[in-house]
């Protein structure tokens, strides 16, 4: 059997920095899909070069990290100032309470997978900032917008960390696989990235091939060129950009027979 990989480049869209070095790897490097932040403040002025570039495209919905919703407001998920809670830990409790307006959520989901549409974008995968849809309360609404919008792949992260937050996760991520199958919807067999987030730099993409499993694996990351004036999240984007763009990366590839693929080639 053999082992396929998806690289998968979160944020595009989000800022100038991020979206430029994404379509870097994907012509240079090894990226073969992104995720799209259509509340991002770059979004509109990149959309014609992500539709040209010809890259296979995701919705990353986003409703955590300080953008703006794009459908207005949403009671218990956004601040004073009408932007999303900064932090995925104030909103983790409003999701597992259902403290927050549902409809409103689902609009708004609804109304950012419309808007990648609209702008001519075939939707081939969603997941989102922080990976909030695993928990139930905005489960069930990515799982029937997907099905209206006929979306077959959605992100089920697993992690092989030893804490607390990787036990959820995964616990959360098992769950949500038991409904995909019910729905005839499909993530993939394994996924990697999780542990080094912000930093897949060129020595963790050759620990991490090597490893991969036989059937489909989709690997996160985050290139870009520095945007730390903009986040503070402690990313190495252009360290992540050097390594998806390696030359030692490529031959390790084709060194272990891993072939890179997408999620509309598989679907």
């Amino acid at each position: 059997m053999t082992r396929f990989l998806i690289v998968n480049a979160d944020d595009f869209g989000l800022c100038e920095e991020i979206t430029h070095g994404i379509i870097r790897a994907y012509q240079g490097g090894i990226v073969t899909a992104t995720s799209v932040a259509v509340n991002g403040g770059y979004f509109h002025a990149s959309a014609g070069v992500l539709k040209d570039s010809g890259i296979d495209a995701g919705i990353h919905l986003t409703f955590v990290g300080g953008e703006k919703p794009v459908s207005g407001h949403i009671d218990g998920l956004v601040d004073d100032n009408g932007l999303f809670l900064k932090n995925y830990r104030d909103i983790i409790p409003r999701l597992v309470s259902g403290r927050f307006d549902k409809n409103a959520l689902k609009k708004e989901l609804y109304e950012q997978i419309s808007i990648l549409r609209d702008a001519g974008v075939h939707i081939s995968h969603i997941d989102s900032h922080q990976h909030l849809h695993l928990f139930p309360s905005v489960k069930t609404i990515i799982l029937d917008i997907a099905a209206q919008f006929k979306i077959k792949w959605i992100r089920a992260p697993r992690s092989k960390l030893r804490s607390m937050e990787s036990l959820g996760m995964n616990t959360l991520a098992l769950l949500l696989k038991r409904k995909l199958t019910t729905r005839r919807l499909r993530s993939t067999d394994h996924f990697a990235g999780f542990e080094q987030r912000g930093s897949v730099n060129e020595a963790a993409l050759l620990a991490i091939l090597p490893n991969l499993k036989q059937g489909i694996t989709e690997l996160m990351v985050h290139p870009g060129y520095d945007a730390s004036r903009r986040y503070d999240w402690g990313y190495l984007w252009e360290a992540e950009l050097w390594g998806l763009t390696s030359a030692a990366v490529k031959e390790s590839l084709k060194r272990n027979g891993i072939r890179l693929t997408n999620f509309r080639e598989i679907a």
